[in-house]
């Protein structure tokens, strides 16, 4: 037997680790990933019998499945199966399944972990070797193949090419359950990305306003301090919170995302209006940030709320996931504001809408911070909303907002989408 030894795994970062509440949103994440292509067709995952072994599908030449029982391990001889990769830990069944395996030749591997502390990079890294080492028919296994689908997406997505999109709609039919460790492979391909990209391998992206973040992504950012900005009758989007939450037509039931949700302030409100069956996701750059909505969700009880770090270029959520996407004062911080809005275009239903509030930008008239500070006026803001699939209903008045303006918008139809690229 081959174990991977995971005492010595480097630390997980403490922000992914604090709370399943932030790793929950990444269950959901859709962070869009450029994968490379592949010449080659890409197997597809399809679902296969293995005797009475559950959740077992098969892709190309890797088989995934829950536990297989003692009765069943004589099938795998007739599946050509020359590898198992067991990640259960010892104690977890009552049979010496390595002994049973090697009995009838076949390769046994043991990559066990049953907790997102121990998913690990070495982990992740150790997986796709072995399956890239082989291409004989592998069977990787654990209970229920929730583990086996949270190691499968980095793969299928690193290096088969599949979007991450299709790959966490894959894990979830091979059986993936627990969000945070979606989240974690998540963050594991978000980390390798960032490796090529800074080796050369990726054409860097241009920011349209370098920096405008760097505050927020702080680690020693004082939230204490930005409380006492963004929560104060002195603010006129405070001051206007309720006529706000009225004008972004917020129901129960409703799935709203809070992109830049800063302090928490909307989605704290956001969470009362869409109990009891609703769902609000803090979207948000700062990890500090994410930290205080989820201490802010465990202290006041708020059971319906997932607090998401995010990317500069996506909100990391899924296709279809949401019906209103709330943007207050947070657009002119897009550093990557087309590939930022193309992520929300994707992750709104097809009945959904968004709510952009931005300060009006009008030489001559506004303040000078905001001249210095927002690089967009409203009717530059709409032109480029446009231009990347959304199409603007109206613009609210609400009572309170002077300096600010709030625009409520739509997904393109894929027939206006269509007509507009031609």
């Amino acid at each position: 037997m081959r174990e991977l030894q995971l005492n010595s795994l480097r630390h997980i970062p403490a922000t992914l680790l604090r709370s399943t509440r932030v790793l929950a949103a990444a269950l959901l994440i859709g962070l869009f990933v450029h994968a490379h292509s592949d010449a080659q067709t890409v197997p597809k995952v399809e679902p296969l019998t293995l005797g009475e072994t559950v959740n077992v599908s098969q892709c190309g030449n890797i088989i995934m499945a829950g536990q297989v029982c003692l009765e069943d391990i004589r099938l795998l001889k007739r599946h050509q199966i020359k590898r198992v990769i067991n990640l259960r830990k010892d104690g977890e069944i009552d049979w010496d399944e390595e002994r049973e395996v090697e009995s009838l030749g076949i390769e046994y591997f043991s990559l066990p972990y049953d907790d997102v502390s121990e998913l690990s990079d070495e982990l992740f890294d150790r997986f796709r070797e072995l399956i890239k080492a082989d291409d004989s028919t592998t069977l990787v296994h654990c209970g229920s193949a929730n583990r086996v689908a949270s190691l499968w997406v980095p793969y299928r997505v690193l290096d088969q090419g599949i979007e991450l999109e299709e790959a966490l709609a894959e894990a979830k039919q091979v059986g993936l359950r627990k969000p945070e460790y979606a989240a974690r492979a998540v963050e594991y391909i978000q980390e390798r990305r960032q490796d090529d990209e800074s080796q050369g391998h990726t054409e860097p992206k241009k920011s349209v306003r370098p920096g405008i973040n760097d505050d927020f992504l702080d680690p020693k950012l004082q939230v204490d301090q930005y409380i006492n900005r963004f929560e104060v009758e002195s603010r006129e989007i405070y001051t206007s919170r309720f006529e706000i939450l009225k004008a972004c037509g917020i129901k129960s039931g409703d799935r709203v995302a809070d992109i830049g949700a800063g302090t928490g302030l909307f989605t704290r409100i956001f969470s009362a209006a869409v109990a009891p069956s609703g769902w609000v996701y803090a979207v948000e750059i700062s990890p500090r940030f994410v930290e205080h909505i989820n201490q802010e969700a465990v202290k006041y009880g708020l059971k319906n709320l997932s607090p998401v770090l995010c990317q500069e270029d996506s909100v990391n959520l899924p296709p279809g996931s949401v019906d209103v996407v709330f943007i207050c004062d947070t657009y002119h911080h897009f550093e990557y504001p087309e590939a930022t809005m193309k992520s929300i275009h994707r992750a709104l239903k097809d009945t959904g809408y968004v709510c952009i509030i931005d300060f009006e930008r009008i030489p001559g008239k506004s303040r000078e911070w905001v001249l210095n500070h927002v690089r967009a006026g409203k009717q530059e803001v709409i032109k480029e909303l446009e231009s990347f699939g959304f199409e603007l209903i109206e613009e609210v008045k609400v009572g309170g907002l002077v300096e600010n303006y709030f625009l409520r918008l739509k997904r393109k139809s894929e027939t206006d989408s269509a007509q507009d690229r031609n």
